[in-house]
This record gives structure tokens, C-alpha cells and sequence, in this order.
């Protein structure tokens, strides 16, 4: 049937049929539309493929890279399963001796030798992909001989199963590029290798990550399952986690210094030194020392996460891996680049030092697209948040250097009195936020909504218009000033709304203790009759200003929303406005339109 023909799968228990095309082969061919393939499919069903047949197991593994090693204790054919049963497992690294994986044992159903060779070779370069096997089963996987840097950094890796089915591939090579350096090679791999290669489903279960290094600091990453569908160089339909638990654990012996940092090789967080540098040296940084990295990013102290649950649908950066992997920057004609699909998060929560600061119960992300690389749709809503602002401010005072430390005490101590004092040591609510960017028109809509339970629900939006990435491209080539630049973005409409929700009563009563007189009411009729008599004097300015000032003292005296719209007749632009601004500020309102309004609640 050629060199990329597939073995017969006309006795798959999935009732599929399968043809062999000569130069590439199909996994699925389904006569009948099947359910979407799901964890328990992989990782509990029993699987059988009734036309599977011996094959030889060292011809298919000696077709792995060279720089890649394998090794097994037995290897027989199993006739119930339909598949190859191989013991005692091992897969290596030339460049390290004594450093691999382990598996107790690897089930191979409808392996192809013929192909594999293909692939690896570098031959098998048809835009259509070959399948390799039918699925694969790892069972008992561990990680063996992880130490670098003479010991001082070191990784242990443990999944109880993991399970591939349909995986198809294609070769890839790095064409050379005049002026990039070899240390690009790591990122070109990374893109050009999940570029070339296809799976109709993928599982695991009980992942677990440690990393460690001799300073004290550790990393731990678990996961109980985690699975993907209908993946292809890029794209994927579908995949999710569960149960998962992340603890980082600093040294604890080098805080992190706000200020007095003279430069970044000299700064006293490993995390610092990766700032500033081209991406590639920044991952190698990270690769070498990632466990110092991972916790000095953390605080330096105690810090878990845990979520219950995560997905993502219909996500694509096949385009953007393309590119990636050639190591050139994209035209701008190129906008189907990325999309980040629409994502779930559920029960999240975060600890620092062992103290619950932050969660959050439920997060819907219904968009994630790019417009070339430049952000174009994003969407996201969060309910159920959950802020604990004391025990973030008293792990944020233990994670400070001394110096900082001792001069921000005061502050600190401060401001956690007035979080008693208001009773908001915890807050909760949700919020949302949504962007939307035009690059063919250049028209751009961002909205912000923050509802935080009895105190404030606040909302803030603004529509532009702006360059189109075609205009912001020639404009960048031709290094156009920022002042002629801002001649190209108007404002549309700006809107800021404020709602109380009892966060002023709480914090006239507390300035009415403050002061040692009055009460809160009080107070806000008194704030609220200086901010009518202030208005009636700016108005000599600007007659707008009276009625400005007469919905912010309503707003103070009576609580309820307070509206705040630009919306000028024509759209104005930012160099108009910072010349208005500088030179008339008095007429602003007019320009703009703007509106202040009170509504009673």
C-alpha cells in the first residue's frame, strides 16, 4: 500500500472505516456520527481492536529520534486486546545518560513501524498526516536521574495513565535563518513539533510535578485528569483539568526588595533576571533554574492554588506556531493567527503562607481572539469572587525587605485599621470585562463592571475610533511622533458610573470618628453642602459646573448611582484634547459633551 499505509482497521469494535490513501492514512472515517470522546473513554473503557496484529516493537521504537533512547524488560502480543504489551518500559536522552522516563508498562494498538520511520526521517513531509498507531497506553509513569547543575536542580515527574489515541504526524525541519542564533532552537522546536502532529483524544490521570533545588525552595504541580480532543498542529476541540494543586514554597532567606536595586544581574530575586531579555534567553534562564524563578515570582514565601475544575473550546494558534517555528515576525495580512477559544474555570482558590486570600467560583471566558497579534475580542465574566484584604495585607508585609518593610509599617497598620473600622476585611462580588477592537477599521470598546457585595457597583466604558493595523504599521515603520499619532485615535464616548451600595455610610461614619465630632450623616449633608457651594463658584467658569456639583452632593448626601458621560456630537481626538486641556481647560465639558448625573437607588 505504499510507505505510509496504516494496518487494517475494518474489525475496530468503533464499527469505523478506515482507508489508506497511499500517502497518508485516517483514523477515523466514521459511517455513523459518535458521541464526542470523553476522559473515561481513555482512561477506564476497556479497548479492543479485533484487527490488530503483531508487530515488530524494536523496529517501531528504533524509528524514535537519535537523540532519544528506548529500552523494555519484554514485549509480547496480547489477542484480546489486539495490541502489542511492552514491560518494563524506558525512554531516555543521549545528551543524558541516566535521565528518562520509566513506564511499568505500554499497551501499542496498530503501531506502524513503517511510518514512524517515515516521520522521524524527516521524509514524511505530506501536508496530510500519517497515523502512527491506533492508541497508546502508558501505565506507572516516572520520571529517573532529573538532576543538572551538579545536583543543585532536580524534577520528579509521576502520571498513573496516559493514553493516546489516533495520533497522526508529519516531519518537520528547521530550515536554517541567516542572523538567528542557536539559541532560538529550543522556542523553533517547541512550535515546529506541535505544528506537526494530530490526535483524536489524549488523557491522563494523577499527573504530579516537583521541582526542587538546593536552596530550600520546592515546586509542586498535581493534577487528577486532564484531557484533550480533536487536536490538530494546533487547534483543539476540546480540553479540561481537574483537581488541580500547585504549592511553591520559597526559600524564605532573600525577600523581595521594593526599591535599591541598582540593576538586573545584581538583583536579589532570580525572577528579576529574566526581565529585560530576548525571549530566548529569558527560557533558557527559566529551564535552568525554574524552581528559584517559580518562587521568587511567588513572594518568596508559601503560596497553593487549587481548581476544581478548567476547559477550553475551539481554541487555534496553529497560524502563530507557523510563523514561530520559521522564526519570523508575520505580515499584518495575516490576522488569523490566534484564537484562544472560549475557556471555564471553576473553584478557584489561592493561599498565601497557608491563608486564604482570593477565590473565585466560577469564571467564563466566551471569547479569546486576536486580530494578527494584537488582542481583538475578549471576553470575560467572574462570579463568586472572594478578596480576604487582611490576610493579604499581612502576608504582603511579611514578604517585604526589611527596609521597605520598615518603612511601609506604618501604612500598612494604617490601612488594616481602616479595613476594621469599615468592616470590609473581606469583600466579595464579580465583575466582568469585555474589549473589542476593529483592526480593519481601527474601531475600538472596552466595558469594565465591578459589583462588590454591599458596598459599590461600579461600571467604566469607552468606544474610540483609531488606525487600522495596516495604518499602525506603516505608521511604526515610518516612526511617526507620538503627538501626530494621537491625531489618528478619537474619542467616541467615555461612561463612568458609580453605585453605592452602603460603602458610603460606612466611610463617613468612620471619618465622623476620625474627627472626634459629628456623626456620619452628619458629615455628608456638610460634604455634600461644601460640594454645592465649590460647584456654584466653578460655574463662573463654565455653567456646566453647577449642575456637576449638584448630582455629587445628591450622590453624597443620598447615596443611589452617579452617571458620568462624554459623549461628544463628533468624535474628538487626543491631540485636540491635550491641546484643549492646556490651553483652555475651562471648555472641556464643552467639547466633550460631558454629563454628570444622580439617580436616587
Amino acid at each position: 500500500m505504499g510507505l505510509f499505509a496504516s494496518p487494517s482497521r475494518l474489525g475496530s469494535i468503533r464499527n469505523w472505516v478506515c482507508v489508506s490513501l497511499g500517502v497518508f492514512s485516517v483514523h477515523s472515517c466514521a459511517t455513523t456520527t459518535a458521541p464526542p470522546l470523553t476522559a473515561q473513554d481513555l482512561l477506564a473503557s476497556p479497548y479492543v481492536y479485533s484487527a490488530g496484529d503483531a508487530f515488530d516493537v524494536d523496529r517501531f521504537l528504533a524509528a524514535f529520534p537519535d537523540w532519544m533512547t528506548t529500552s523494555y524488560g519484554q514485549a509480547s502480543f496480547d489477542p484480546v486486546r489486539g495490541a502489542m504489551v511492552v514491560e518494563d518500559f524506558q525512554l531516555g536522552f543521549q545528551a543524558a545518560p541516566g535521565a528518562g522516563f520509566r513506564a511499568d508498562r505500554a499497551i501499542i494498538w496498530g503501531g506502524n513501524a513503517e511510518i514512524m520511520e517515515a516521520v522521524f526521517a524527516g521524509v514524511a513531509n505530506n501536508a496530510a498526516k500519517a497515523l502512527l498507531f491506533d492508541r497508546l497506553m502508558l501505565e506507572g509513569v516516572r520520571s529517573e536521574g532529573m538532576q543538572w547543575d551538579a545536583g543543585a536542580e532536580s524534577t520528579g515527574i509521576s502520571v498513573d495513565k496516559m493514553v493516546f489515541d489516533g495520533v497522526s504526524a508529519r516531519s518537520f525541519n528547521l530550515a536554517p535563518r541567516a542572523g538567528v542564533g542557536e539559541e532560538t532552537k529550543i522556542l523553533r522546536s517547541v512550535a515546529a513539533i506541535l505544528g506537526s502532529f494530530s490526535f483524536d483524544g489524549a488523557a491522563l490521570s494523577n499527573f504530579g510535578l516537583q521541582l526542587a533545588n538546593s536552596r530550600g525552595e520546592k515546586v509542586e504541580f498535581n493534577v487528577g485528569e486532564v484531557f484533550a480532543r480533536d487536536y490538530n498542529s494546533g487547534a483543539i476541540g476540546f480540553q479540561s483539568a481537574r483537581n488541580i494543586t500547585s504549592f511553591i514554597q520559597g526559600a524564605g532567606s532573600e525577600p523581595i526588595e521594593i526599591s535599591g536595586v541598582a540593576g538586573i544581574e545584581n538583583a536579589p530575586s532570580p525572577y528579576a533576571k529574566i526581565l529585560n531579555r530576548p525571549p530566548s534567553e529569558a527560557v533558557s534562564e527559566i529551564l535552568r533554574r525554574p524552581t528559584a524563578i517559580l518562587a521568587a515570582a511567588a513572594g518568596g514565601q508559601a503560596t497553593a492554588y487549587e481548581i476544581d475544575y478548567a476547559d477550553t473550546r475551539s481554541a487555534d494558534i496553529s497560524g502563530a506556531l507557523a510563523w514561530l517555528a520559521r522564526w519570523e515576525l508575520p505580515p499584518v495580512t495575516e490576522t488569523d493567527l490566534i484564537d484562544l477559544g472560549a475557556q471555564t474555570m471553576l473553584g478557584y482558590t489561592e493561599f498565601w503562607d497557608g491563608n486564604l486570600v482570593y477565590s473565585i467560583d466560577r469564571s467564563e471566558v466566551q471569547a479569546a481572539d486576536f486580530y494578527w497579534l494584537v488582542p481583538s475580542q475578549y471576553d470575560v465574566t467572574y462570579s463568586g469572587m472572594r478578596y480576604e484584604l487582611a490576610s493579604m495585607l499581612n502576608a504582603m508585609e511579611s514578604r517585604m525587605g526589611p527596609g521597605f518593610s520598615t518603612e511601609a509599617a506604618p501604612q500598612l497598620q494604617q490601612f488594616r485599621d481602616v479595613l476594621a473600622a469599615l468592616g470590609i476585611q473581606s469583600v466579595t462580588g464579580g465583575s466582568a470585562f469585555s474589549w473589542n477592537w476593529n483592526g480593519e477599521t481601527g474601531d475600538a470598546l472596552a466595558a469594565t463592571h465591578v459589583d462588590l457585595n454591599d458596598l459599590a457597583q461600579n461600571d467604566i466604558g469607552f468606544e474610540i475610533a483609531g488606525p487600522t493595523l495596516a495604518e499602525w504599521e506603516v505608521m511604526a515603520r515610518k516612526d511617526t511622533p507620538v503627538s501626530i499619532a494621537a491625531k489618528n485615535i478619537a474619542l467616541y464616548r467615555f461612561n463612568y458610573s458609580l453605585g453605592d451600595r452602603g460603602l458610603l455610610e460606612k466611610a463617613f461614619a468612620y471619618a465622623a470618628q476620625e474627627q472626634g465630632g459629628g456623626t456620619g450623616p452628619e458629615l455628608r449633608q456638610s460634604i455634600a453642602a461644601m460640594a454645592r457651594l465649590s460647584g456654584a463658584q466653578a460655574a463662573q467658569a463654565n455653567p456646566r459646573a453647577a449642575n456637576y456639583a449638584e448630582a455629587i452632593a445628591d450622590f453624597i448626601a443620598t447615596g443611589g448611582r452617579i452617571d458620568i458621560i462624554a459623549a461628544p456630537s463628533d468624535p474628538v481626538d487626543l491631540f485636540t484634547l491635550q491641546s484643549v486641556a492646556n490651553t483652555a481647560p475651562q471648555t472641556l465639558p464643552d467639547v466633550l459633551d460631558l454629563t454628570i448625573t444622580h439617580t436616587s437607588e
